[in-house]
């Protein structure tokens, strides 16, 4: 159960891949980094729930696997605005 927290991040990235572009896209890089901090640190505060229950670490890693797309493709849209 625990080595399956780390496909977690992968299943979905592939799936809040193309909102985290859009929202970086049409919101700018501020918000769509601030969003993906956001939901990063609420992700890793509901991890450190897992002394009430392990559903907790769960929760907090898909919460978490959802901010990584925002925060892992912030620097290619940067790289795009700046050498375009």
């Amino acid at each position: 159960m625990i080595s399956s927290l780390g496909f977690i991040y992968m299943g979905i990235f592939i799936i809040v891949n193309f909102p985290s572009n859009y929202v970086l896209d049409v919101g700018g890089l501020r918000i769509g980094v601030l969003v993906g901090v956001f939901l990063t640190l609420l992700g890793m505060w509901l991890k450190v729930m897992v002394n009430h229950s392990f559903r907790w670490v769960l929760w907090g890693q898909m919460i978490a696997a959802i901010g990584q797309p925002f925060l892992s493709c912030a620097p290619a849209k940067l790289a795009a605005l700046w050498y375009g």
